[in-house]
């Protein structure tokens, strides 16, 4: 059983590091070799050499930031992985600024002394190239929102020594934080870590759930002015870019990014907010079983009475993921039982390491690691089985390339809720009693929340927050339409307490990654349509499922999912995932 640590010598052994660090170094003069033989009318082999050796400082850059930076993840207080993270990011940079003339004469983008690459030329050159012509399509249709040479090299130092030490900052000030839960007339327990202090919100008890949102939401109350300058500054960065590059709006930089129309996205956001009254049903429905006149937020999480949590150690909590993923697709447990067996996932929760979980796919050649924040809940089974699913993603697309590996955002999201759904199913198949059967509902309808309409309104209040950033706001006024947000999301179902306002300053993704949570509401309401189509075929749809996840980034989202009957375009595909859930809501209305 693993106590901690990833073995990241799998990326880069530390005695290999300074060696392929100058490498790196002494291959960046080479760009400007590649560059003066590109003209449009050059040879086929000539611009896949080009390409090639694009992709190999990229996968060695890949290599050199991913091994510390995973490092300091798991210790924000590692002075040797933050001193090699920054070295390595002004590496990045310098390749950047090396690359630079290339990535801008693809884009079509004029370059003193180059003929400009027409369409026709462009089109011969990609198709040359096997697996990166959709990539390729994609940078180029990205000309219309990048700057000249020089702008895109302040952008980058900008960002690198601006926005990026922000972040970490972010980053150190959380992992300094205390949390003094307090019940009752006991003395105060102090917590290191948000994990520690949210795994209180699931108590059977009242006032430890109460205890530990108020400990949890007061210290970031406390904190809320360093939290709101950074999330200031970070929006201003966002406006001035989205602006400066033309785009239409500032969720536009994401959804182009995802290759998601703005439309889509829009619908997306309406349907969750049309359905909302599928959760005030569950919060009421909620409020019965706990026997109170109306469910407060403190009890968003509670489980229902007579139904104590059941813990789960790490090992039961493995052996379940895997028989699971294995009952649906043999290659799925392969997949996740490599990255455990590399030692490629840090499990506990301890001070100085990042809260909640992620899955990194570092390159296409090295097995994806994942965090966790594991304690025993049955939230942190579904936890493992999501990034696993992540990791399991990452290896059925390691037949691509580079630049095509990574997934678009929203599909990054369909293996991982799909493996949670896999797990949920089988943990409800073997519910010894109607009780548990009800318990397991009940934590999904809690979870589907949490995935759906809650990540749907971060999505909101980031819309509205970037408007009123720009347009100048307190730390308090912030918090107000936040709060406003709130009362419009679970409407008169549920009590919320005024110290709530506070909550947008602990969720790391709307800063880290501006727009990134409408992934969790798309990822979540396409796997359960993608899971009922495998319940209607069976066996017969593994393999369309693989097929997806297989593409990697090699294809346009839209065109992946039309292949499998799936038009994301479509208000009604969204609204045949609602009705899903209506059904399990309407399981627990029948008792």
């Amino acid at each position: 059983m693993p106590e901690q640590g990833w073995n990241v010598n799998d990326i880069v052994h530390e005695n290999d590091f300074d060696k392929l660090f100058r490498r790196v170094e002494l291959d960046l003069p080479k760009f400007k070799r590649f560059f003066n033989k590109m003209h449009p009318n050059m040879s086929k082999q000539k611009f896949n050499e080009a390409v090639d050796f694009n992709e190999k400082i990229s996968e060695r850059i890949h290599m050199l930031y991913s091994r510390y930076a995973l490092l300091e993840e798991v210790n924000h207080k590692d002075q040797v992985a933050k001193k090699q993270v920054a070295r390595v990011q002004e590496l990045s940079i310098r390749a950047e600024d090396a690359s630079r003339k290339i990535t801008l004469w693809i884009r079509g983008k004029k370059i003193d002394g180059k003929n400009i690459l027409d369409d026709e030329n462009a089109k011969r050159l990609f198709l040359s190239v096997p697996g990166l012509e959709y990539a390729l399509k994609r940078s180029r249709d990205a000309a219309k929102y990048t700057l000249s040479e020089f702008e895109e090299r302040i952008i980058t130092k900008k960002d690198s020594t601006g926005l990026s030490p922000l972040l970490d900052l972010r980053a150190l000030i959380e992992t300094d934080l205390v949390f003094p839960v307090k019940v009752g007339n006991k003395p105060a327990k102090i917590y290191r870590t948000v994990d520690e202090v949210t795994r209180h919100f699931t108590s059977s008890k009242p006032m430890i759930r109460r205890a530990a949102y108020v400990s949890l939401l007061s210290t970031y109350k406390k904190n809320i002015e360093k939290f709101f300058l950074i999330y200031q500054a970070v929006v201003k960065n966002w406006n001035n870019e989205a602006n400066i590059r033309g785009y239409k709006s500032p969720i536009s930089i994401r959804n182009f990014a995802n290759n998601i129309p703005d439309e889509v996205t829009s619908k997306l956001i309406d349907v969750c907010v049309k359905n909302k009254s599928l959760f005030h049903r569950y919060f009421e429905f909620k409020a019965k079983e706990l026997r109170v006149k109306k469910l407060k937020r403190f009890d968003i999480y509670a489980p229902i009475p007579k139904h104590e949590e059941r813990s789960y150690s790490y090992n039961q909590s493995v052996n379940i993921v895997l028989s699971v993923l294995g009952d649906f697709c043999n290659t799925f447990k392969v997949y996740a039982e490599r990255i455990i067996n590399e030692n490629h996932i840090d499990v506990y929760p301890r001070p100085n390491k990042t809260s909640g979980a992620f899955c990194s796919s570092v390159t296409p050649n090295i097995t994806p690691y994942v965090l966790l924040n594991f304690t025993g809940r049955k939230r942190d089974v579904m936890t493992m089985a999501h990034e696993l699913g992540h990791g399991i993603h990452g290896i059925y697309s390691n037949k691509n390339r580079l630049g095509a590996y990574h997934a678009n955002l929203p599909l990054s999201e369909t293996a991982s809720t799909f493996s949670e759904m896999l797990v949920f199913e089988s943990l409800i198949n073997n519910a010894k009693t109607v009780q548990e059967r009800k318990a397991l509902l009940f934590e999904k309808m809690a979870d589907s929340y949490a995935t759906i309409l809650r990540q749907c309104y971060f999505v909101k209040f980031e819309l509205i927050a970037h408007r009123s950033i720009k347009e100048g706001i307190t730390p308090e006024e912030l918090s107000n339409s936040y709060f406003s947000l709130l009362k419009e999301q679970f409407g008169n179902v549920v009590d919320i307490d005024p110290l709530f306002r506070y909550e947008w300053a602990y969720i790391p993704h709307i800063v880290v990654n501006p727009f990134y949570c409408y992934a969790y509401n798309f990822g979540e309401l396409l796997s359960l349509a993608l899971f009922a189509r495998y319940k209607k075929e069976g066996s017969n749809f593994v393999h369309k499922i693989e097929k997806i996840l297989s593409y990697g980034g090699s294809k346009d989202p839209q065109e992946v999912l039309r292949e499998v009957g799936v038009d994301i375009t479509s208000r009604s595909f969204w609204q045949s995932s609602f009705n899903i859930l209506d059904s399990w809501q309407t399981q627990l209305d029948g008792g």
